[in-house]
């Protein structure tokens, strides 16, 4: 994993502790599970158990790529040309699979809209 990998990682936590002090420890493990069966027990109204369990952990798994793009919205000017494209890649590479599994999950049909 390149450097620019891990600075990115390294200043999203840095700029998320700025804004949310304390809160910072839950985005990550362990913290994570409380957040997936928060949402699971909301979604387990619409969904059986299982599959909102399933939604929700794909839900919150990318949650460190969704910091990175919020990072990004608010503070732009903090980042490297080089760490936005390992950002970028980073949530590329991990978030569209968990979001087109929880839409799958949800009998959302997964189509490409863009038609690219």
């Amino acid at each position: 994993m390149s450097s620019a990998h891990d600075s990115v990682r390294q200043k999203v936590a840095a700029l998320f502790a700025e804004l949310a002090g304390e809160r910072i420890a839950r985005l990550g493990e362990p913290a994570a599970q409380e957040t997936r069966d928060t949402l699971a027990s909301a979604l387990s109204a619409d969904y059986p158990p299982d599959t909102a369990r399933e939604i929700a952990f794909h839900l919150v798994d990318w949650q460190t790529d969704a910091a990175f793009m919020m990072a990004v919205h608010l503070f732009p000017e903090r980042f490297t040309p080089e760490e936005l494209v390992a950002g970028a890649d980073m949530l590329l590479i991990h978030a569209p699979n968990h979001l087109a599994a929880a839409a799958k999950l949800a009998g959302h049909p997964i189509q490409d809209v863009f038609e690219i």
